[in-house]
């Protein structure tokens, strides 16, 4: 089964919790900025402050349930056209996962190239999470953005037991992750290298500099759920990119149905 809507994540209200996996308890240490629960419309697209559709997939019911998403960065596009390379794969094999692809989180960027959103927000540094810093390229406060609330309330209502976010550095490919993700990193990166040949991935375990407020920050440490970065290289061939995110999604999927 699948099927192509988008969520509306711009009112507060009442949390919605449709569950497949409890999330992780939080320690003492990495508690994450309060917020308030997200309202959720399955009927609405969510739409960016310039109005363009943050477009989500959904693939199978049945299994754990991983959520992807396409892109965060506009100006590292390289992970855009595998992710729906992997749509269109994933509903053909109907893998034993309830898969949740958000296209592409920040497509005002994406039309611009840019980092940022049309706001000017660094949508990787406003998140809710323990080591969040307000500034003009993060946000005043965490979830000030239409982008990041909405997939804040998709990961509440979904429950992912892991999740993949992809983008593209110079130095890659290689793939970070935050939180109980070492043996789903593994996984990805190995199948990664056999199936992409121009590349060659690896793991990288700190990505070298600060994240605060980022996904994997708030995911990863705070929530205690796997989370995978990514990061493609600049430049990085389509069909070699696209080959790499199935055989490490399948990987990953695959680390994961066997442990549960």
């Amino acid at each position: 089964m699948s099927k192509r809507i988008g969520l509306c994540a711009v009112c507060v209200a009442g949390s919605l919790m449709v569950g497949c996996a409890s999330i992780a308890p939080v320690s003492a240490e990495h508690m994450p900025v309060e917020t308030k629960p997200v309202e959720v419309e399955r009927d609405n697209l969510a739409l960016t402050y310039e109005g363009r559709g943050i477009v989500t997939q959904y693939i199978g019911d049945n299994g754990p349930t991983v959520l992807i998403i396409g892109g965060i960065h506009g100006s590292e596009p390289e992970g855009l056209a595998p992710a729906l390379a992997l749509i269109k794969e994933m509903r053909a094999e109907e893998l034993a996962v309830r898969a949740v692809v958000v296209e592409d989180m920040n497509p005002d960027g994406s039309v611009k190239l840019s980092r940022y959103n049309s706001r000017g927000v660094d949508l990787n540094r406003n998140w809710p999470a323990s080591n969040f810093s307000p500034g003009f390229r993060h946000g005043e406060e965490p979830l000030s953005e239409i982008e990041t609330a909405h997939c804040f309330a998709l990961i509440q209502e979904i429950e992912p037991e892991l999740v993949i976010v992809l983008h593209s550095i110079h130095s890659g490919p290689f793939v970070n992750y935050d939180g109980p993700a070492l043996s789903y990193a593994e996984a990805f990166a190995t199948a990664a290298d056999i199936a992409d040949r121009s590349r060659n991935w690896r793991l990288q375990a700190d990505m070298g500099y600060p994240t605060p407020g980022s996904i994997g920050s708030y995911v990863g440490e705070d929530l205690g759920i796997p989370i995978l970065t990514i990061e493609f290289d600049r430049g990085h061939e389509e069909g070699g990119a696209a080959a790499a995110l199935l055989a490490g999604v399948r990987a990953s999927i695959g680390e994961l149905i066997a442990g549960r």
